[in-house]
This record gives structure tokens, C-alpha cells and sequence, in this order.
């Protein structure tokens, strides 16, 4: 999409449209895009309930979740910065609310959100921001993180041996070939079998043809649509944001006092990032042996999903969190 996309705030909205109805396939391609960020999130949001339930971030694993949630929070803004980039009413609005959001903060509120729009008000500079943030500065630190995210896991694993969780291991390999490739350090899946050939030329293969497929799949099904060209003297009746932005537009939409919601937001993966630190005084890894922080964290899924499905609501039919 970077060979047709233009930057520009008078032609960012016409060169979508061009994708979308004359360039080769350009609906699809973005419509995958669009999906594939869906699905990226969702797995992301998975892979994180899987790995605080089954206490994964327990030492000496604490940098493994740490880097964890940096990509996490990455992920995110990716689509925080790509909601924009069509440059349609929807996406304008979007962005001017967004970055509007640290204004609330005592004192540096002003000069936050101008450093985010690039200028005092929301253009041409905004525009140029977010589609650096989005092709270039997020892809970059993504593959910083993950090249430290992924050694760490290889060398750690993923849960204790004195876990009690069970783990069931298929018995020792006997083949001499595979054994040789073992010692040698060639990489190894959760059986304890070498990476080659089982996991990288059987295993993955069908992982990835089944999520393209999913993707494309999806894509066609309900291909992405634009919308009107941005206009910055009519404000939308209603602006909702992804599936994943649902709770934190709840937060923003319903809690009078602006601080409170940005402390209410930043909670959640400050909250995250201190798991692993707090949590060692527990050796356990089974959630029902950690009824305390398992309770909590089912208590935070279900508010998440309380404000996701308010999100969805006319503002006057709101569910809100009824204490403000």
C-alpha cells in the first residue's frame, strides 16, 4: 500500500480511494491489513491471559513478560497510528481526540499533546507523525523487542520444572540423527524435539497458510470501507474506534474527570509491568494455587469487557461504571 499511499492531508483520503477501487487487488490487500491487525491483537490478548494464568512471568522470567508487554503496548499503537492514515472524517476526529487526551495532565498536559500532533493544532505535521510512528519507528522497535523477547524465551522456557502444572513429554528421542541435532543446540519444540524438521517444516507452514487463509478469508467477506473525506468543522454524532480501543473509548467518553481517565488507562499496563515483581512472593504458578491475583485478573477481564460493550451504546444509553 506505501507504493500508492500519499502522506499529505490533501491527498492522503484520494489515494485511499485509489487503492480501494483502481490499483490491483488494493481492496483486498487492505482489507487483509485491516483484519490482520484484528487478529494480531486478538492472539496478543490471548497469549497474555495464557501466560498471567499459568504464572509465566515468575522468576527468573521477569524481563521475558516485561519485554512482553512493551510489545503488547506496541501492537496497540499501531492501531492508534494507522486509524488515521486514510485521512476520512472518522480517522480525523479519531486522531484529534487521541492526542487531545494528555491535555488533562497538570502542567506538561499543553506541551504532550503538541509534541504528539507536531504542531499546535491537528495537519499536515500530525499526519507526517503518525505515518513515521507507523511504517518506520513501530516496525523498528517491534523487531528490537522481539529479537530480545524471543532469545529469552528459548533459553527460560515457558513455565517452571517444579511446576505443577503437569507437562507431558514424549519419552526420549532414540533416533541418532535428532538426538545429534539436540546436543547441538539446533533448537527444540515443547516435546523436546529439534525445531528441523518437526516445528519449521511441517508445523509452521500450516499455521501460516491457515491464518492467511483466515485473513483473506475474513477480507472478502467484509472488505474495508472508507468513509467521507475529513472535515474539521463538523463533528461526527458518534466515533467508534476498533474492538480493541472499545474500553479505553468508554473510559474517555463516560468519566467526567479527564486525569482520573488517563490514570484509569495508564493503569493497565503500568499494572502489568509490575506483575512479575509483585508476585514473587507466590512460587506457585497455578492459577488456583494464586486465588488472589487469579481473582483480580478475572475481575479486570470482566470490566474490560463491562466497557467494551457499553462502547457499543448510545452515549445515553451508556453502561458506565456508575461512580463518577
Amino acid at each position: 500500500m506505501t507504493f500508492y499511499y500519499r502522506p499529505t492531508v490533501t491527498e492522503a483520503f484520494a489515494s485511499v480511494q485509489y487503492i480501494m477501487t483502481e490499483a490491483n487487488f488494493g481492496w483486498l490487500i487492505r482489507s487483509v491489513h485491516r483484519w490482520s491487525a484484528s487478529v494480531m491483537v486478538l492472539m496478543m490478548i490471548l497469549h497474555v491471559f495464557r501466560v498471567y494464568l499459568t504464572g509465566g512471568f515468575k522468576k527468573p522470567r521477569e524481563l521475558t513478560w516485561v519485554t512482553g508487554v512493551v510489545l503488547a503496548v506496541l501492537t496497540a499503537s499501531f492501531g492508534v497510528t494507522g486509524y488515521s492514515l486514510p485521512w476520512d472524517h472518522i480517522g480525523y476526529w479519531a486522531v484529534k481526540i487521541v492526542t487531545g487526551v494528555p491535555e488533562a495532565i497538570p502542567g506538561i498536559g499543553s506541551s504532550v499533546v503538541e509534541l504528539l500532533r507536531g504542531s499546535a493544532s491537528v495537519g499536515q505535521s500530525t499526519l507526517t507523525c503518525f505515518y513515521s510512528l507507523h511504517t518506520f519507528v513501530l516496525p523498528l522497535l517491534t523487531a528490537v523487542f522481539m529479537l530480545m523477547h524471543f532469545p529469552m524465551i528459548r533459553k527460560q522456557g515457558w513455565i517452571n520444572k517444579n511446576s505443577p502444572i503437569p507437562i507431558t513429554k514424549k519419552p526420549d528421542l532414540n533416533d541418532p540423527v535428532l538426538r545429534a541435532k539436540l546436543a547441538k543446540g539446533m533448537g527444540h519444540n515443547y516435546y523436546g524435539e529439534p525445531a528441523w524438521p518437526n516445528d519449521l517444516l511441517y508445523i509452521f507452514p500450516v499455521v501460516i497458510l491457515g491464518t492467511i487463509a483466515c485473513n483473506v478469508g475474513l477480507a472478502v467477506l467484509e472488505p474495508s470501507m472508507i468513509g467521507e473525506p475529513a472535515d474539521p468543522f463538523a463533528t461526527p454524532l458518534e466515533i467508534l474506534p476498533e474492538w480493541y480501543f472499545f474500553p479505553v473509548f468508554q473510559i474517555l467518553r463516560t468519566v467526567p474527570n479527564k486525569l482520573l481517565g488517563v490514570l484509569l488507562m495508564v493503569s493497565v499496563p503500568a499494572g502489568l509491568l509490575t506483575v512479575p515483581f509483585l508476585e514473587n512472593v507466590n512460587k506457585f504458578q497455578n492459577p488456583f494455587r494464586r486465588p488472589v491475583s487469579t481473582t483480580i485478573f478475572l475481575i479486570g477481564t470482566a470490566v474490560a469487557l463491562w466497557l467494551g460493550v457499553g462502547a457499543t451504546l448510545p452515549i445515553e444509553k451508556s453502561l458506565t461504571l456508575g461512580l463518577f
